[in-house]
């Protein structure tokens, strides 16, 4: 396979993000794309990856250009992306399957590879869930799954590993070096010291200033450690996870439970009381002033009680 080629590549927006950059992404290797948040490492994969047009300069691989003018990536380009873009109203298995399908592999077939592609990463147990009912970390799995079950020429990873565990992390780094093994490349964005280490390459950038080609280019990693997938416990399901609530916004609730529960009951509280003021005033004949002082609490609790909703939906 060929390697993955930048030459003077610059972006900018409002600001200069990447400047003059010339690097090689080496074929059979892993690189780690290291540095700070809002440092390019997204901004970097996308154009290595053709989502984005360069200011200047071009990515280029097997000779022909990354970028094609629509913002597609080249069949032989695969990514896994920080946000998963994942489809919430397909399940696990549907969410890697189309990955296959949209590249003419048999619906049958699709299906098939890609239960095994969800068994590389022990959620196969997942594959009928929706994606909605799972927690981030399965859902990075899933990503990872759909990313790597079509084999492409070029895998970009942006931050594969930030909702895992150090099991699960290893069983990812063990798979992403597989990639690298059978010829692809293999580039992975990450902040983690441990993901810059098991890489063969490392890119990385200083704090502050833009990204230039100066402080950014492959270079060895500083000793790679060898990568150990750590087995599920005896007993344990093979996705690694105990039985979960089915919806997000429950089991963050849960989690909140003890700003939650007494803001719910003083919610409930108010509007009993409220409700009941009125009506004892309208049949008595007498001021629904009363209320006031319920509604003056209702008014605190009530948004509170709404926000705290709002923080369990995204926990």
């Amino acid at each position: 396979m060929s390697d993955l080629r930048l030459s003077g590549v610059r972006y900018e927006l409002t600001r200069t993000l990447l400047h003059d950059l010339d690097l090689t992404f080496a074929a059979g290797r892993m690189t780690a794309l290291s540095g700070p948040s809002g440092s390019g490492k997204t901004t970097l994969l996308s154009i290595a990856g053709g989502l984005l047009r360069p200011t200047a300069g071009e990515a280029t691989y097997a000779g022909a250009p990354m970028w094609r003018g629509t913002g597609d990536p080249r069949p032989e380009v695969s990514f896994v992306l920080q946000v998963y873009g994942l489809v919430p109203i397909l399940s696990a298995r549907e969410n890697v399957s189309v990955a296959l399908r949209a590249r003419g592999v048999d619906p049958d077939e699709a299906d098939e590879r890609a239960a095994q592609a969800l068994a590389r990463f022990h959620i196969a147990d997942l594959a009928d869930r929706q994606v909605e009912e799972l927690s981030g970390g399965q859902m990075q799995r899933v990503a990872l799954a759909r990313g790597l079950c079509v084999e492409a020429g070029v895998l970009l990873a942006d931050e594969p590993t930030s909702e895992l565990d150090e099991g699960n992390r290893g069983l990812v780094l063990a798979e992403l070096r597989r990639e690298a093994e059978r010829g692809a490349v293999v580039v992975v964005a990450t902040h983690d010291p441990a993901v810059v280490d098991a890489c063969d390459e490392r890119a990385s950038r200083p704090p502050g200033g833009d990204v230039r080609s100066g402080a950014l280019g492959p270079r060895p990693a500083r000793g790679r450690r060898p990568v150990r997938a750590v087995p599920p416990t005896p007993g344990e399901p093979v996705s690694g996870t105990r039985p979960r609530l089915r919806s997000r916004t429950l089991r963050g609730a849960w989690a909140r439970r003890g700003t939650l529960l007494p803001l719910f009951l003083l919610t409930v509280v108010v509007v009993g009381g409220v409700v009941a003021v009125v009506g004892f005033a309208a049949a008595a004949g007498t001021s629904r002033l009363l209320a006031v002082p319920l509604l003056l609490v209702g008014a605190v609790a009530v948004p509170a009680t709404g926000r705290e909703l709002a923080a369990a939906r995204r926990t």
